[in-house]
């Protein structure tokens, strides 16, 4: 009986190291190591580096610590990088809505000039869409690969222009809440908790996936940022700190892109399960989907709408 627990026990821990040494907490600390060697006599040499963080070592631990407290430093080392990914974890929700555009209150002039500038340009492309709409039949190869790529940066932004954000990642994530509203009239932030519980498996576990791999391209975003305190250091940190953000950004993007497909899709396919489940009849006519939606919105939101007179669900 003990044999399948301990088994367990152990897979567990393999899962928890394995992430552990792929996190991009270890890399940061890591970084951090390799360019202190490099700020101090570089990789290489009978000089470099390394020799020195081995004589710091010996002269400050080495030669005065007993091994079992070498052994708890190293111990301690590895606490350290857990508790850092735990902390970039808890931090993943606050650094994908600054991404987003969600900012203080004191950032409000460069997010009105950024929204300016994103609507200019959304704008332009809206006009240059519907030009080649117009004559979609007769279009050039070109034509027609521009007119794609047109077609699907529209899906990534707002059909309302208030909705739209500072930011190509709030507008992605922004159209993927808004959609559902002007679809079927349900606010996907009031709605979604109550859809994801009505989901099948394989639909939870397609956009639990998706919500992961967004939160690991924030994640990254995040490390880079703040592997760039190393340029105390040296200078090659700066740069290798703005490719990492500038991949986290781009993944982070692309991975937005997706998870919001899933879920428009998730509202497409299954918010008729959500309506059954409520005890809510879905309507037959589809001019009637948004008067409803927004109804069942209002009742999640804020509960039955109670008649004064007599206090009864009207």
């Amino acid at each position: 009986m003990l044999n399948p627990l301990l088994t367990g026990f152990g897979s567990k821990l393999g899962d928890r190291w394995g992430s552990l040494l792929t996190s991009p907490a270890l890399a940061f600390w890591m970084g951090g190591i390799i360019a202190w060697v490099w700020g101090h006599g570089g990789l290489a040499g009978p000089e470099s580096g390394w020799q020195s963080l081995g004589r710091a070592w010996s002269r400050n631990m080495g030669s005065s610590l007993p091994a079992a407290a070498q052994a708890l430093l190293v111990v301690l080392a590895v606490l350290l990088v857990a508790a850092s990914t735990r902390l970039g974890e808890a931090l993943t929700l606050t650094v994908l809505r600054l991404l987003e555009g969600y900012w203080p209150r004191w950032m409000s002039p460069v997010r009105a000039h950024l929204l300016a500038l994103r609507g200019r340009a959304v704008d332009r492309r809206a006009e240059r869409w519907r030009e080649l709409a117009r004559r979609r039949a007769h279009l050039t190869p070109a034509e027609y690969a521009e007119f794609a790529a047109l077609n699907t940066s529209r899906a990534c932004v707002p059909p309302a222009p208030r909705d739209r954000m500072p930011t190509k990642l709030g507008d992605v994530l922004k159209a993927a809440e808004s959609r559902p509203h002007h679809r079927y009239g349900m606010d996907a932030t009031v709605c979604w908790p109550h859809l994801w519980l009505s989901l099948p498996e394989r639909a939870q576990a397609d956009v639990a996936a998706a919500r992961a791999r967004l939160d690991d391209a924030a994640r990254l975003w995040l490390w880079s940022l703040l592997f760039a305190m190393w340029a105390t250091f040296t200078w090659w940190v700066l740069p290798v700190a703005w490719l990492g953000m500038a991949i986290g950004y781009r993944l982070a993007v692309a991975e937005a892109m997706q998870y919001g497909r899933l879920i428009q899709a998730s509202f497409d396919l299954y918010r008729k399960d959500l309506y059954e489940r409520l005890g809510w009849e879905l309507p037959a006519d589809p001019s009637q989907a948004y008067d409803t939606g927004k109804r069942l919105t209002a009742y999640l939101e804020r509960g039955p709408l109670l008649d004064e007179a007599s206090r009864r669900p009207v």
